[in-house]
């Protein structure tokens, strides 16, 4: 079975304010778990695109991000392993 290596989620990252969490494993195993606060607050795709390019800074490489919904969430994937 194959399994992203970077999850990117949006969400509250702490009490009243909303962002990004990214977590995952570089090749190497070395791990990455960072949160962002919100870029863009009144435009949600403009939103998106800021954190999938924040989130690569943080991995050191570009990424191929793939939308998933599971249980009425969204979260986007990267990378696999």
């Amino acid at each position: 079975m194959i399994f992203p290596r970077f999850k990117l989620y949006p969400g509250p990252i702490d009490v009243d304010v909303f962002g990004w969490e990214l977590e995952g494993d570089r090749e190497d195993g070395t791990p990455v778990r960072d949160c962002h606060e919100v870029f863009h607050p009144t435009d949600f795709d403009a939103d998106v695109e800021a954190a999938m390019d924040w989130a690569e800074q943080v991995i050191g490489t570009r990424q191929d991000w793939r939308h998933v919904r599971e249980r009425g969430f969204d979260r986007w994937e990267a990378g696999t392993r």
